[in-house]
């Protein structure tokens, strides 16, 4: 039996026992505040055979690293491929899927298995080195753990990616007023806040008509869900009011009506004020942050330009988000987020905004795909996730949208199917490997990624970054592009990677 240790910043293969960064023995510098985190392949072990995972000198969690397919790279074609980009041809099995592991390991059919360790590191933890190991059947691993004496700080990023509790009910077939969901949606909640998630879509208002242009209005499923995922930890929510018709229409539909329409207004005259005061009451008008309609485009923008004035006029306590690409919608939103190539592309118009007083965030989505532009797929190297928000410390952007934390589409199994058809108003594609999700619908829980490690560890350096730059700009800056010039310039060899991190991790002592 052999193995390697293999940086978590770099994806495993069950297929590949050659990497970048492997190394008989592991080494981790780690923070406060934070997770100590390693991985190792073993190859070359007896198929079926199950191994024996102890640690000791530490106390990781422990995860058995499942492999996923990737049936293809979609989306990739000689107009956009560029190095790394994909990192791999598909068809090829990955590991990117982490399922806790009771101490024992099931070595698979090729004689291959991998083990992620994560161990917790707190606050008050002590500075220091340490001398472990993890032994995994009869080979022993040594290891060796330092703590920093830099504590993390608590998140100032926002992070939001799209959690769906209908797919919680519909892949661990609970009903959703049921115990058992509730305690499915509090692990699901608290895995993306271990990832410094600290905003959700949540349910808008239901409305009764009454006739005559009237309406009952009712907050309760809202209310239920804010209370409970700030009992989490979360602090930022936000739904969206309407959505398109069509890609290549003008019209946005409100509640089943055209945002335009009459009857629109009345229902919007009477909602809207009815929110701010529910939000008032409860002390949550900062809270929310209300979307007007996702990704709006030359044929929509009119429509949703006046939209936003008609929710100004009639709530203008509320602050106003979308994501979108580059567009004529200049002037009608508070928060800004834009596609990271949009952004990139258009940043002398984008930064007008900031100028004027908005905010900026991004978004990444099913594209962009190729030309170089960091996403979290998996046919990119796991680094192209982990720099998510170096570049948003790069480019100043305090917040993050994804549209997809479990958003399964019809049918999909994701550990078997990565790029599944999916549906959008009158536009039908495939999507890329990974983009559905970072977290898994595992036996009774759900599992984690890989990925969703790296945007959490990516998260922790935006904030360590932050705070080397309120002492030393400079330096902070000159780190950060060591490794992240652009959104389409990054570096991926993981050496220089974690150098760079190390880096900001000893200028940050000094201070």
């Amino acid at each position: 039996m052999r193995y390697v240790c293999v940086d978590p910043a770099e994806f495993l293969y069950p297929d590949i026992t050659d990497y970048q960064s492997g190394t008989q023995e592991i080494h981790i510098l780690a923070v406060r505040n934070s997770y100590a985190c390693a991985q190792v392949l073993v190859f070359h072990a007896a198929a079926g055979e199950t191994l024996s995972v102890k640690t000791d000198g530490w106390n990781p969690e422990l995860y058995e690293m499942v492999s996923v397919h990737v049936e293809r790279n979609h989306g990739l074609d000689a107009n956009n491929a560029a190095p790394h980009m994909p990192e791999r041809i598909a068809p090829y099995d990955i590991y990117d899927c982490l399922k806790p592991c009771d101490g024992n390991i099931k070595v698979g059919e090729n004689g291959v298995c991998a083990v992620y360790l994560s161990e917790h590191i707190t606050k008050d933890a002590p500075v220091g080195i340490r001398h472990a190991s993890i032994t995994i059947g009869t080979v022993t691993i040594p290891v060796t753990v330092e703590t920093s004496a830099v504590t993390v700080p608590d998140e100032s990023l926002t992070m939001i990616v799209g959690y769906n509790r209908a797919k919680v009910c519909e892949y661990h077939h609970v009903e959703a007023s049921s115990a058992a969901f509730d305690e499915l949606d509090t692990k699901y909640l608290s895995i993306l806040r271990r990832m410094r998630q600290n905003m959700l879509y949540c349910p808008g208002p239901t409305a009764k008509a009454l006739g005559g242009n009237q309406w009952e209005i009712s907050f309760d499923e809202m209310e239920s869900f804010i209370s409970k995922a700030m009992s989490l930890g979360y602090r930022k929510f936000n739904f969206g009011l309407g959505f398109r018709r069509s890609w290549s229409a003008s019209a946005i539909i409100v509640n089943e009506m055209e945002s335009m329409s009459f009857e629109c207004y009345c229902y919007l005259a009477q909602m809207l004020p009815a929110l701010v005061r529910f939000l008032k009451d409860r002390g949550w008008l900062d809270a929310l942050i209300l979307g007007i309609a996702d990704e709006p485009n030359d044929a929509n923008a009119m429509e949703y330009r006046a939209l936003c004035g008609l929710v100004r006029k009639l709530a203008p306590e509320l602050r106003l988000l979308d994501a979108m690409s580059f567009g004529p919608v200049h002037g009608a939103i508070d928060i800004w987020i834009p596609l990271n190539a949009e952004y990139q592309k258009h940043r002398t118009e984008i930064e007008t905004f900031r100028t004027y007083g908005d905010e900026i965030w991004y978004y990444d989505c099913c594209g962009p795909r190729g030309n170089g532009t960091i996403n979290r797929f998996m046919d990119y190297p796991l680094l192209a996730t982990r720099y998510h928000f170096w570049a948003s410390y790069r480019y100043h952007l305090t917040g993050y949208l994804h549209w997809a934390a479990n958003f399964y589409q019809p049918g999909q199994d994701p550990f078997k199917q990565s790029c599944p058809e999916h549906h959008n108003a009158d536009s039908v594609c495939y999507l890329p490997a990974g983009d559905t999700h970072i977290m898994y619908p595992g036996d009774g829980e759900p599992w984690m990624s890989v990925r969703l490690e790296a945007q959490r560890a990516s998260a922790e350096e935006y904030e360590m970054l932050c705070k080397l730059a309120e002492k030393n700009p400079e330096t902070a800056d000159a780190i950060c592009r060591s490794v992240c010039r652009e959104f389409d310039d990054v570096d991926y060899y993981p050496k220089h990677f974690r150098a760079a991190r190390t880096a900001l991790i000893r200028t940050l002592e000094q201070y």
